[in-house]
């Protein structure tokens, strides 16, 4: 008799456990066919923005979801087109329970949730936290912007250059820079990139897009230092961030810094780095938005063709500080981490690796 009631008590507890598991609110992973639209349109959102807004209508309670998505701007046929996409294709995170979920599966039956998981005698299907989401969430923002594509002169094409082509029998393939202009060659000769038979063939400017650039080439700049400007900026960012206020000195230090570089023209990328990078957190500090998100835009569009290492850290750790962009905290980790392991860094790597870190503790990011 022992035996039996204690299963029987197993039993009941386990079912109060699944009961209240159905019953808990958690960020569930839905997903849609793969054959339910194309890759470039957003469909994964359109039932449940139909349900909801039948739910507004009939008073009935509501429920939130996250389906992040972009817009790209791509030349193709000679014209820039701005076409808006998923950012997770055929993924929609709902904030809801599971017995809401099948719930809205019977009105909206291609949406299906994640398999289950199994943990010893427990099974769940995968959710994301509230801190997981979050981080989803800043990520997702990253991309919420414009994603500009920029289209160089083929004549600045350099051999190793990665290209999207966007016209012709090969359109929407990746190929690879072999032949650049110049020396008898007028048009640039690419291949492309994972087909067996590795064709060859000329393109035109207007029948590519560049999506990444060859860095093995070295160049020489010329540099622009200003350390009390720099450092001041800098210290600045972190007194603003810590506080929530701007201090008067460090409002004083951004009107000059606008006064002595906002409108300096300069002829490298390696100079642009630099003045960029005192501009950038000034307009911030000042609240400048028309003027910061002007020259943020200059940035994403410039970022691409930084060659320089030291430029393209800097430009990365300036931007991640001013924007607290995941894609730009990622892009500058990968890019300055690996220097933490030189014992004995050079000065200017070292300042930005100490500038990073100051950064992910600013901006609570620290792992």
């Amino acid at each position: 008799m022992n035996i039996v009631t204690n299963n029987s008590s197993d039993r009941a507890m386990m079912h109060i456990r699944n009961r209240r598991s159905q019953e808990a609110v958690r960020w569930y992973v839905l997903t849609l066919p793969t054959a339910v639209g194309g890759r470039d349109n957003i469909y994964s959102s359109k039932g449940l923005d139909v349900e909801l807004s039948r739910r507004k209508r009939c008073g009935e309670p509501l429920f939130e979801y996250f389906a992040p998505s972009y817009v790209e701007a791509r030349k193709v046929g000679g014209k820039m087109v701005n076409t808006r996409k998923p950012l997770l294709y055929n993924y929609v995170f709902i904030h809801a329970s599971e017995n809401e979920i099948f719930r809205l599966k019977r009105i909206m039956p291609l949406y299906n949730l994640l398999p289950r998981v199994s943990v010893g005698e427990h099974s769940y299907f995968p959710y994301l936290s509230d801190r997981e989401m979050e981080t989803l969430r800043w990520m997702a923002e990253s991309y919420s912007n414009e994603l500009p594509v920029y289209v160089p002169d083929s004549g600045r094409l350099l051999k190793g250059d990665r290209v999207r082509i966007t016209s012709g029998s090969f359109m929407g393939m990746e190929a690879e820079v072999v032949v650049q202009p110049g020396g008898g060659h007028k048009d640039v000769m690419v291949r492309i990139l994972d087909c067996m038979w590795v064709p060859l063939f000329e393109v035109k400017q207007g029948e590519y897009e560049l999506i990444e650039l060859n860095t093995k080439g070295k160049h020489v700049y010329t540099h622009l230092d200003n350390d009390r400007l720099s450092e001041g900026m800098h210290k600045a960012l972190g007194r603003y961030y810590l506080s929530g206020k701007l201090e008067k000195e460090d409002e004083l230090l951004a009107h000059e810094v606008l006064k002595g570089y906002a409108s300096l023209r300069v002829e490298t990328d390696v100079m642009r780095c630099k003045v960029y990078s005192l501009l950038l957190p000034a307009y911030k500090l000042l609240v400048q938005e028309e003027e910061f998100e002007r020259l943020h835009s200059t940035l994403r569009n410039m970022l691409p063709l930084v060659k320089a290492v030291n430029s393209r850290a800097l430009l990365l750790v300036t931007l991640y500080g001013c924007t607290d962009s995941n894609l730009y905290y990622r892009m500058a980790h990968e890019l300055v981490d690996p220097w933490r392991d030189d014992p004995s860094p050079k000065r200017s790597k070292a300042l930005l690796i100490q500038r990073l870190h100051d950064y992910d503790r600013w901006l609570k990011h620290e792992v």
